[in-house]
């Protein structure tokens, strides 16, 4: 008899294990790892993943020291955990210190993880009309006169020459109205079946067909070097360092182009969900419509559809935001994360966990390369690059005739002095007058929260800032408070300086 291994949906950490349960003869066929059931445990019905199948003899069984319970219910259809999902959980667990099953949700289509959600995933279905009963059993009732309405005959008639037909072609096509087809379904003649709606992502990305460019000096080094790596099969872990416009995309599409002709499969990452359309429709123009995406944005129909497709193995390609590392993707041959720098790959909600770490341990496992580009990288990886523990490539020309533009700082401490107390600097309103005079426009970016970015002394230049994170402190005008956006620290009525005694305090603005 099959017994199965299940790890149960629950936050205390004592119960985080697996226990055992036997599988009915009913649902024997089918039980798969990695799918979600409903199980007995203790006073009530828990959620679980199967996370092992094997068989006992009823010898077996009944020297066991405690009667096994029952699977109640089998909650998914289809299997998103393997085993190499199930190693990633473990690793997840215990490198963030969470327990296995909150790692095993982040791996499941959204709106899985319970089954409160499973309702939610089925809210945008087509449902079909199907016959039940035989043409004989249906015509012979038309014909004794059982079945008397005009209606009802003309639908079953329909039916049994075009089974399995939408419920709304019907009443558009047919003009026959929702309660006749109820009461024709009541009457035991015909039955409804739902089928999720098939969702199609990229219908509506209209765009030519465009193919490989002549790659520039730095590009060539990049592509050439990065397509070896490739061809020996083997983990690496690869820094591209390229200024804004030097062409780090049109690098990534050859390299998935190389990986492609291997037949293996690819993860793209970008940090903002803004930022997926506009890769998609690049991605879309180059390798057509072998691509799934997903992003939180998304929805939950629309998510579980792009799931499917990636499961079935219909795309090779997955385009998306954190998230879409945990895709179910086979044979995974490179993963680029662009922009790399960016705080949105850390998670910040339970479990916590770095994308960058995730996607290296995911190409260890499948011998794949891992990519990280960004103008600007992240410390600590262009720390691993100049020390030889990454690869690095250096991309510091754009393409043709475009060129970097000029940056200048203005120190406004310096501005003060010269008695200029605006937020703006005067360099900086020169050159704004210049754009108005000569009708070109000006974007000016403000990013903070708060009424001000700091509170400063006016006569020794002291900065309030936070005991314990010595970062500067937000000014919140409407309460007169100083608040820490890391560790919400708050100063109420600041009016002296702490190591001057002045009261000439004054904010950023």
């Amino acid at each position: 008899m099959k017994v199965v291994k299940v790890l149960i949906n629950t936050s205390v950490k004592s119960l985080n294990k697996v226990y055992d349960y036997l599988v009915p003869i009913t649902l024997e066929d089918k039980v798969e790892i990695g799918k979600r059931v409903e199980v007995s445990f203790g006073r009530k019905n828990e959620e679980g993943i199967i996370v092992k199948l094997y068989e006992e003899t009823k010898e077996d069984l009944n020297s066991r020291k405690y009667k096994l319970k029952e699977i109640t219910n089998i909650l998914d259809e289809i299997s998103y955990i393997d085993e190499k999902k199930l190693k990633l959980a473990k690793y997840i667990s215990y490198i963030y210190f969470c327990n296995v099953y909150d790692a095993l949700k982040l791996m499941l289509p959204p709106g899985t993880s319970s089954k409160k959600s499973n309702k939610s995933l089925n809210t945008k279905q087509d449902i079909y009309v199907k016959v039940i009963k035989s043409e004989y059993e249906i015509t012979q009732e038309i014909e004794s006169g059982v079945i008397k309405s005009g209606n009802h005959i003309r639908l079953l008639k329909f039916l049994l020459e075009n089974d399995n037909v939408l419920i709304n072609d019907l009443i558009d096509g047919l003009g026959i109205s929702r309660s006749v087809i109820n009461t024709v379904k009541k009457n035991g003649y015909i039955e409804f079946i739902k089928k999720d709606k098939k969702v199609d992502l990229l219908k509506n990305i209209k765009v030519e067909r465009t193919y490989k460019l002549n790659p520039t000096n730095e590009q060539k080094v990049v592509i050439d070097s990065i397509s070896k790596d490739i061809d020996i099969g083997k983990y690496k872990q690869i820094l591209i360092h390229g200024v804004t416009g030097s062409g780090k995309t049109e690098v990534y599409l050859q390299l998935i182009e190389k990986v492609l002709s291997k037949n293996k499969t690819v993860i793209v990452l970008v940090p903002e969900i803004s930022l997926t359309y506009q890769t998609v429709v690049r991605f879309v123009s180059r390798f057509g419509n072998n691509i799934a995406i997903l992003h939180s944005k998304m929805t939950i129909a629309q998510r579980k559809e792009e799931y499917k497709r990636i499961k079935n193995n219909e795309v090779d390609i997955v385009i998306g935001a954190r998230s879409a590392i945990f895709a179910p993707l086979d044979n995974i041959g490179l993963v680029i994360i662009d922009e790399e720098h960016d705080s949105s790959y850390y998670s910040s909600t339970t479990p916590k966990y770095s994308t960058k770490d995730i996607a290296s341990y995911i190409c260890k496992q499948n011998d794949a390369i891992l990519v990280l580009g960004s103008a600007t990288p992240e410390v600590t990886t262009y720390y691993k690059a100049k020390n030889g523990q990454i690869d690095l490539y250096e991309m510091k020309n754009r393409p043709g005739v475009s060129v970097l533009p000029e940056v200048e700082l203005v120190d406004m401490k310096e501005e003060r002095l010269f008695g200029n107390k605006s937020i703006f600097s005067n360099l900086l309103k020169d050159e704004i007058r210049k754009n108005i005079e000569r009708n070109e426009q000006t974007m000016i970016f403000l990013n903070r929260r708060g009424y001000s970015s700091y509170l400063k002394c006016n006569d020794c230049s002291y900065i309030f800032k936070c005991n314990n994170c010595d970062v500067a402190m937000t000014y919140h005008k409407s309460n007169n408070l100083l608040l820490c956006h890391y560790c919400m620290q708050a100063i109420k009525n600041v009016d002296t300086c702490p190591m001057c005694g002045s009261q000439n305090i004054s904010s950023s603005t």
